[in-house]
Order: structure tokens, then sequence, then C-alpha cells
């Protein structure tokens, strides 16, 4: 009999031939990236050149397993040659870091700024409030300058006045946000403005 063992990798597996009382294990394994990249080439050639998405999408593949960067430029740019979306601006953004290019990837970077909806930039800057205040503040002012209407950006302005430790400022944010959010949106700041009256006193 055999059986097959879980193993860490996402491209291997520990198969294990018994007879009574004699267990042999060997490993099985494939080159996932290499399939993978091959089958992103392919595809890549039929109808899915066309969308700007597959493109972005191979690019992120490369970027996220450190992967051939010279190709997930090519497929970043592509990408914005079809359309012009500050996903995959930022999509170049990172590969372009990842290259050791910091110059071109601001450059990109401040495109896809430009580029961004009110949603878009609050998903990005509470993304990068994990690893870069600085910037993520920035890109909260940004939005709420450009779309001070925006109930994205006032929970923005909630989020990074919470960060700093402006408790009263961040509730009164969190507070105009709901007033305007839609109702799929309201239970998530609903919960925030809960946390934010909790540490403010109110």
């Amino acid at each position: 009999m055999f059986e097959v063992a879980r193993a860490r990798a996402y491209d291997s597996a520990v198969v294990a031939l018994e007879w009574e009382n004699l267990r042999v294990p060997f490993r099985v394994g494939v080159d996932t990236h290499a399939i993978v990249q091959a089958s992103l080439k392919k595809q890549l050639r039929g109808q899915k050149r066309y969308i700007w998405m597959s493109w972005d999408d191979a690019a992120n593949y490369l970027l996220h397993e450190k992967l051939s960067l010279d190709d997930a430029l090519l497929y970043a740019n592509k990408s914005i040659e079809l359309e012009d979306r500050f996903d995959n601006e930022l999509t170049k953004a990172k590969v372009l870091s990842a290259l050791n290019r910091p110059a071109d990837s601001e450059t990109a970077r401040r495109h896809a700024i430009d580029l961004g909806d009110a949603a878009q930039l609050r998903d990005y800057a509470v993304d990068l409030l994990k690893t870069d205040r600085n910037t993520a503040f920035a890109v909260i002012r940004e939005n709420a300058r450009r779309h001070p209407e925006a109930w994205q950006a006032h929970e923005g302005l909630a989020r990074m006045y919470f960060a700093q430790g402006k408790s009263a400022q961040a509730l009164k944010e969190a507070q105009t946000a709901l007033a305007s959010a839609p109702a799929s949106e309201r239970s998530g700041l609903e919960e925030l403005a809960a946390q934010l009256a909790t540490a403010s006193g109110s």
C-alpha cells in the first residue's frame, strides 16, 4: 500500500510505500513556478491579452513569488498600455520598488494615487497603516482633499486620528462617515465608532 503525506511546500508531497514492516518514503515534486510562468505566457497570447487585468494579475503573481521581476514590469506596463488604472500603476510601483528603482517607483505610485477613487485610496491607506504610517497619513489627507464628501475619506481620517491618539477627532470623522455610508458598510463603521467612543470616553 502507499500513502501521501502532506508537505509544507505547495509544489511537493511525500509518498510512502509500505510492505508489512518496511516503509519507504520518497518525495514527489513539480516545478510549480515554471509551470505557472509557462501557463501565463500561453494565456497572455490568447483572448486574455486584450484585458488589462490579465496582465496585472500576471505581474502580481511574479511579484508575490519574487520571480522574473523584469517580466513582471513588462506585464505591468502592458496592462497600463491597455488601460491606465490605479491598480496597475500601483502594481508597477511595487515591482519597481522590488527592482530597487525607488525614484521610478515613487513616480508610478504618485500616478496611481492621482488615478485612485475615494474607496481605492482608503483601502490603500488602511493597508499602509500597518507598515508605513507617514505615507498612509499622506494618502488619507490627499483623499480627504480630493473627495471631501466621500464617506470613505472620512473613515480614513477616523483611522488616521485614532492612530495618532486623537480619539475625539477620530470619533467625529467616523460619525460623519456613518451618516452617508451605504447600509452594506454600516456595521463595520458602527463597530469602529463604538471603539472610538470608548477610547474617547464619550
